[in-house]
């Protein structure tokens, strides 16, 4: 793997466990799970807090990504976002949370697990889910290019790109 010193990935993405403790001043708490794994972090964050809490479990990233949006559509100032799963939805949620206009600091996220990722393909547009991780080669689902799975992560959507990994090399044109 390449050295990450300049990437948009977070740490935690990663298995690295530095994000600073959650902030728990807050004055309501939205806190997301996606996966049977995240209903212990749940728990834990259910017990650890005080004020407002509103809990969004789901099964999958897209059920999570729903809810999270209409409870973000309806916060006040002073709500902070905890978010728990495998990394690919973390990721999407924490998209989701940006793009509504979270700021880093009123987000914490917990990864429970690896779990699939999604990547944006550059040369079709799709979007493929895969086990992949940073430097892998992965088939398009629409175009079946074999696409690099390169090291930077879209903050508003929590995808991953990818290009072709032989796009510098000659290739023969019909």
């Amino acid at each position: 793997m390449r050295d990450l010193a300049h990437t948009s990935v977070p740490s935690w993405a990663f298995g690295a466990d530095v994000m600073t403790s959650p902030d728990v001043a807050g004055t309501a708490h939205i806190l997301v799970g996606v996966g049977p794994d995240a209903a212990p972090v749940l728990d834990r964050w259910s017990e650890e807090l005080t004020g407002e809490l509103t809990r969004v479990e789901a099964p999958d990233p897209a059920m999570a990504a729903a809810q999270l949006r209409e409870e973000l559509a309806i916060a006040r100032v002073g709500v902070r976002v905890r978010i728990t799963g495998a990394t690919g939805a973390c990721l999407a949620l924490r998209g989701i949370a940006t793009s509504a206009g979270v700021e880093d600091d009123e987000l914490y996220v917990a990864p429970t697990g690896i779990g699939p990722i999604d990547f944006y393909c550059v040369h079709c547009g799709a979007v493929t889910s895969t086990e992949a991780c940073v430097d892998d080669v992965v088939p398009c689902a629409a175009c079946a290019k074999q696409l690099v799975v390169y090291h930077h992560v879209s903050r508003r959507s929590g995808r991953f790109l990818g290009f072709q990994v032989d796009a510098e090399e000659a290739h023969d044109l019909p």
